[in-house]
């Protein structure tokens, strides 16, 4: 299986994507562990956590080791939420931790991520756990196609600078949420904003400020169409993270990218809908080649949000 994954939400929560239940939430530091499978070298262990009624700060903790429990050894990411402290990168026995996931770089038998959040148990949550080889070929069959989702339509260039060239993450989860123009886009734009990173494409910092309007959202690792697929058809929009050299994306408004989120909306016969944020206001709604759109966004990481219902 190239992705692995697992879903815990509370009861109610309408997620358009599988779910394995709800979690026994344990008050305190650590509030729920997932026991991952045995994960070789060059793969991405991404999660996030979202909840309606605590703003807690969180973060998440990778404990990997032998398994007869002779050495062990912990890594973790930065705190998300409304406080937040600096965390270093981290390198060494086989992890790289950039910010807000886990890369190995080397085996891990015995792998546990741990939820850690000092919080009192939420009314509504999700977590997602997801596990990927972080570079895979991109698939070689069309997407089935799904009708566009309804979005608001925001420029990140609409920002003032620097915000106008950073803000890709929070403009493009923005109109998933229907976030109007400014000063909607600002104010949500400072939610997701991760301190003191100052990263605006932190990946549970943007969840956490679309959870702070009431929608909870999973950051999930896609491997081929079949999410999306499955999100469009809910009426879902997928916020996909993506990159492509020179050429590789013909129509974007960048030329290229090392890593930029736009609003996948709709899937037609050969081409994509997207909503890109890099784009001009008036001229955000584009139609990209599904099979460029797929390099981009499913050959390097295949990071995408997805939404519950409101």
């Amino acid at each position: 299986m190239t992705v692995w994954r697992r879903c815990f939400a509370s009861t109610g929560v309408r997620y358009p994507l599988t779910t394995h239940g709800a979690v026994d939430w344990r008050p305190g530091g650590e509030a729920v562990t997932v026991l991952l499978p045995p994960i070789g070298p060059n793969h991405l262990i991404a999660a996030s956590f979202a909840s309606v009624g605590t703003s807690a700060p969180f973060s998440f903790r990778l404990r990997t080791g032998s398994e007869d429990e002779r050495w062990w050894h912990h890594f973790e990411t930065a705190r998300f939420g409304r406080r937040t402290r600096r965390r270093e990168r981290q390198r060494g026995a086989g992890v790289v931790v950039p910010v807000d996931c886990f890369e190995t770089t080397a085996p891990l038998p015995a792998p546990q991520l741990t939820l850690a959040c000092s919080a009192p148990p939420p009314r509504d949550y999700l977590l997602v756990v997801s596990v990927r080889p972080i570079g895979i070929a991109p698939p070689s069959t069309l997407p089935a196609a799904r009708s566009s989702v309804a979005a608001t339509s925001l420029s990140q260039t609409s920002l003032p600078p620097p915000l106008s060239r950073s803000a890709c993450g929070p403009t493009a989860t923005a109109m998933a949420l229907g976030v109007g123009p400014a000063p909607g886009l600002a104010a949500f734009a400072a939610a997701a904003r991760h301190s003191p990173s100052t990263l605006y494409g932190a990946w549970p910092q943007n969840l956490w400020a679309a959870a702070r309007h009431g929608r909870l959202g999973g950051l999930e690792l896609a491997a081929d169409w079949s999410l999306a697929e499955q999100a469009l058809a809910a009426g879902s929009p997928v916020v996909a993270s993506i990159r492509f050299g020179p050429g590789g994306l013909a129509g974007a408004p960048l030329a290229a990218t090392g890593g930029h989120l736009v609003l996948l909306r709709g899937i037609g016969d050969g081409t994509v809908v997207v909503n890109d944020p890099a784009a001009p206001p008036g001229q955000v709604e584009r139609r990209y080649s599904a099979e460029e759109f797929a390099a981009a966004w499913l050959r390097w990481r295949g990071a995408a949000y997805i939404f519950a219902a409101p």
